[in-house]
């Protein structure tokens, strides 16, 4: 009698995750992205189309560079789209060790090198965490840098006001977040027995498609605290952008107006500030923006792209 009740509850709860799973945009939109993965420098990194300028896609907290999917393909037909597993994620995972936000600029500068794209003129797009990443890796190379566009972008300024913010990404992050011992005895378990993590995180996402959920345990302690604390609870991010403004590199500041994550108004105040600042709000665009609207999002790129092309000689 048990047995059959557990397995009646079994089928009622992956009735429920199907019918979730087959009615998320993200699922219906979503496709492996183009390219080869290969070993740069420190980094996992797929890679794919040719031409001038580079564009680097920076991918979220508790994920991975396959965030980007094929949406995002069309960017090669003029570009060489160059698309990292962030230094302890993904592919890119560490096995121990902290992972500062300076570790994160010297793991891409050395991917880029590694690749033989260490001259090219560049346009840098990044989602949550990427967005304060992009700005910073932008800002390093600003005499180079021809357009950043951030997606949702996670731009605090200060500790408290990333935790609050952070907790809203997923339940993941939310027991992540904080300085408490329960993040770092959780994350430590998630290591410990990683597959079986993986799956847990798809049966609680039925949103995300199913690879995307398995990336997102994809990372240590260290790497994930690092990342928390050198990307997200510092305002190191605020510099950067002043410093893309004086070279007048043109900064788009995308969110979907469903999205918590992003502070609310922030983005809007920091383009009011700046004449190379725009902000863009997708009407219906949750957190996960990249994977349900990601052919607005890459619209955004190209953008840029275009805007290079013309200075090209």
């Amino acid at each position: 009698m048990v047995g059959r009740q557990i397995a009646a509850a079994a089928a009622a709860g992956a009735a429920v995750w199907g019918i979730g799973h087959a009615g998320s945009p993200a699922v219906r939109l979503w496709r492996a992205g183009a390219g080869g993965s290969v070993r740069a420098g420190p980094l996992q990194v797929r890679t794919f189309g040719s031409g001038r300028p580079v564009v680097l896609l920076l991918h979220g907290m508790t994920a991975a560079g396959n965030s980007f999917g094929a949406v995002f393909d069309g960017l090669g037909g003029s570009a060489r789209v160059v698309v990292p597993d962030l230094l302890g994620f993904g592919g890119s995972m560490v096995a121990s060790g902290p992972v500062t936000g300076e570790d994160h600029l010297v793991a891409l500068d050395a991917m880029l090198a590694e690749l033989g794209l260490t001259d090219e003129p560049l346009v840098v797009a990044g989602h949550s965490m990427g967005g304060p990443l992009a700005l910073r890796f932008a800002a390093r190379h600003r005499d180079r840098v021809h357009g950043v566009v951030t997606l949702c972008a996670a731009l605090y300024r200060d500790a408290a006001e990333a935790d609050a913010h952070v907790t809203l990404m997923g339940p993941v992050e939310a027991v992540l977040v904080g300085d408490g011992p329960l993040p770092e005895r959780f994350c430590r378990l998630v290591c410990r027995y990683r597959t079986v993590a993986g799956w847990v995180a798809v049966a609680t996402r039925p949103d995300l498609p199913v690879p995307v959920a398995l990336a997102g345990v994809q990372h240590t302690w260290d790497s994930y605290r690092g990342s928390l604390n050198g990307l997200l609870r510092t305002p190191e991010w605020e510099p950067a952008l002043h410093r893309l403004g004086a070279a007048g590199v043109p900064v788009t500041l995308a969110e979907g107006a469903r999205d918590p994550v992003p502070v609310p108004g922030r983005a809007a105040e920091l383009a009011a500030a700046a004449p190379t600042v725009r902000h863009l709000i997708h009407p219906t665009a949750t957190h996960l923006m990249p994977l349900t609207e990601g052919g607005w999002c890459a619209g955004l790129i190209t953008e840029h792209l275009d805007d290079e092309t013309r200075r090209m000689p």
